[in-house]
């Protein structure tokens, strides 16, 4: 089979399915991991497909589509390393806003244990994940259950938010891009982080590679708005074609 042909299949399945997974399409189509991780990476470069953590996603599906569950799932590995260098940012004392991402709850995973904070967030999956972290004090903004994400929203929550003083802010985003910065697909979240951006003394966009150059609708971050953007490995290309004169500081996970 030519290559054209194998990856406008494998473009129908992931159009048909939402996701599909390296392992699974090597299996099918009979050639190596290597093989389709190229056609992945293709298809990815043209806008078609997002590349995923062992495999990809259609991209005209908006990641407010997704599980809380496929969201944690896709590119773990690269958000662990991106929460890791994150966290040696902090300093003590600090009250810390963490957004509802999948890349945000890798990052209150890293959070040192050595160190005075304050957590804020409107995500009830990093509220339970650091509820048995007895060194931490979390603040749970309220307001109206999105269930489906499993996050709070609405005027509540930035009523409280306002009440409150806000060191850092770590967040992420559907994508990214060099000129406009952080956007969101859905355009209510984009508000709220727009506020939270707006609030906070201090911002760090945390954004795996396959954000970078992602297409997106709502921008809530300009470039001039946060002083650190964190990725993986995978964005070094694209931070040295597009991130050379920036006015903020570039670092990437390990």
């Amino acid at each position: 089979m030519l290559a054209a042909e194998r990856q406008r299949r494998l473009l129908e399945l992931a159009r048909k399915d939402r996701t599909v997974r390296t392992t699974d399409l090597a299996r099918d189509f009979h050639v190596t991991e290597e093989t389709i991780r190229r056609d992945l990476d293709f298809l990815s470069r043209l806008g078609h497909l997002r590349r995923t953590h062992g495999g990809a996603m259609d991209a005209a599906v908006s990641l407010g589509e997704l599980s809380p569950s496929e969201r944690e799932a896709r590119q773990s590995e690269e958000k662990i390393a991106i929460g890791r260098s994150a966290a040696e940012l902090i300093q003590d004392g600090e009250t810390l806003l963490l957004d509802a991402s999948s890349t945000g709850l890798e990052f209150a995973t890293q959070l040192p244990k050595d160190k005075r904070l304050r957590v804020v967030t409107y995500s009830l999956a990093i509220l339970e994940r650091l509820a048995l972290r007895e060194d931490l004090e979390l603040v749970q903004l309220g307001g109206f259950y999105e269930r489906s994400s499993r996050r709070f929203s609405g005027l509540l929550t930035e009523k409280a938010l306002l009440a409150l003083r806000i060191d850092r802010f770590f967040f992420s985003g559907s994508g990214f891009n060099p000129k406009y910065g952080v956007g969101e697909s859905d355009p209510e979240q984009a508000r709220l982080k727009q506020m939270m951006v707006e609030h906070a003394e201090w911002s760090c966009a945390l954004m795996d590679h396959t954000k970078l150059g992602a297409r997106t609708d709502h921008f809530f971050a300009q470039c001039a708005d946060f002083h650190v953007l964190v990725t993986d490995k995978g964005g070094r290309s694209y931070a040295s074609k597009y991130l050379k004169a920036t006015s903020y500081d570039v670092r990437f996970g390990r």
